[in-house]
């Protein structure tokens, strides 16, 4: 019996060791409360996490009011330039998370109605790659929503961060990470290397490093990234109808919330590298829901997708890309 549990100490100690590890470390930042979620960040965040721990802490001193919804594309709507096309009394915030769905928007649109927010104003950014791919939450701790807004629970989101921490892939390069200090190409999707700052009061992201390599070289930037920006067909097929019948309720809903609100709203399907359009039927569906003076297609070929220039990689587009956009969808004042 006394062998059975040494035996039975000695396996189990290293688990303890490294989920000691997980609650003093804190590895993905779930734990803690930070002030500035991306000093000194190395391991890729879960967005959604940041982005709602920053709202509930800034909501009753800051009073927002209007949001920006979406993937991490929302990165090239700045608030700055958003606020310039809004009136005086706007406060923006950028709720958004990586690759955001539209249960994740619903979700975030639904709690703010339930704890008495002002939706006065909106911007959704709405992609044909993520924005309807899924329409429940995130089962991976890189996407899974925040329990406290999406009304989920915090034992199972707990449980995912868990799970993945002890990902052999996982383990293997953050624990080389801490003890080296050093950054290798192994330990891409699971160690960030560049830096990026998220601000403290309207939660816009800028990425440090990709804006000063070009700055510095606008030229070779692109050189070196010259295998991710791929060719593209000259006839590019529209993307599969994908709205499903509970997306649609969950559409319906928000349009509802925007009208009980007299919310002043905009939504931007977004213009991707890959040139493939939003299908037609998709289009219609968000044109009959939200009104067609709200929809702003900007997917499929256009002046925005025809050169890699407007983008940092083959995913997302550059901030002046989305002030241009900004431009054509709000009136001049």
């Amino acid at each position: 019996m006394k062998k059975f549990a040494l035996k039975l100490f000695l396996i189990s100690l290293p688990i303890g060791i490294l989920l000691g590890l997980f609650f003093i470390s804190d590895p993905f930042r779930i734990i803690y409360h930070y002030k500035d979620y991306s000093e000194n960040m190395f391991i890729i965040p879960n967005r959604d996490f940041v982005s709602s721990e920053m709202y509930l802490r800034n909501a009753k001193v800051y009073h927002y009011n209007s949001f920006i919804f979406g993937s991490s594309r929302t990165i090239a709507f700045k608030t700055k330039t958003w606020k310039k096309h809004l009136p005086p009394s706007a406060s923006p915030f950028v709720f958004d998370a990586s690759g955001e769905s539209i249960f994740g928007i619903y979700k975030k649109i639904k709690y703010l109605d339930k704890t008495g927010a002002h939706l006065d104003h909106c911007l959704l950014i709405f992609c044909t790659d993520c924005t309807f791919a899924k329409e429940t939450d995130h089962t991976e701790h890189l996407g899974i929503k925040h329990p406290t807004i999406a009304g989920t629970s915090w034992i199972n989101f707990y449980a995912v961060f868990i799970k993945d921490y002890f990902d052999n892939r996982f383990l293997k390069n953050y624990i080389q990470y801490l003890v080296t200090k050093k950054y290798t190409p192994s330990m891409k999707g699971y160690i960030e290397f560049r830096k990026s700052k998220f601000d403290q009061i309207t939660n816009d992201e800028w990425l440090i490093d990709q804006e000063k390599e070009l700055a510095e070289n606008p030229i070779g930037y692109y050189e070196k990234r010259k295998d991710l920006f791929y060719e593209r067909d000259s006839i590019i097929a529209d993307f599969k109808p994908q709205i499903s019948k509970k997306q649609r309720t969950m559409l319906n809903e928000m349009e509802a919330i925007f009208s009980k609100h007299h919310t002043n709203f905009k939504i931007v399907i977004s213009p991707l590298y890959s040139q493939i359009k939003m299908n037609q039927a998709d289009v219609d569906i968000l044109q009959n829901t939200f009104g067609q003076e709200h929809v702003y297609n900007f997917s499929g070929k256009n002046c925005f997708t025809a050169k890699k220039e407007n983008y940092y990689e083959n995913s997302h587009y550059r901030p002046f890309v989305g002030d241009s956009i900004l431009n054509i969808i709000y009136p001049y004042k």
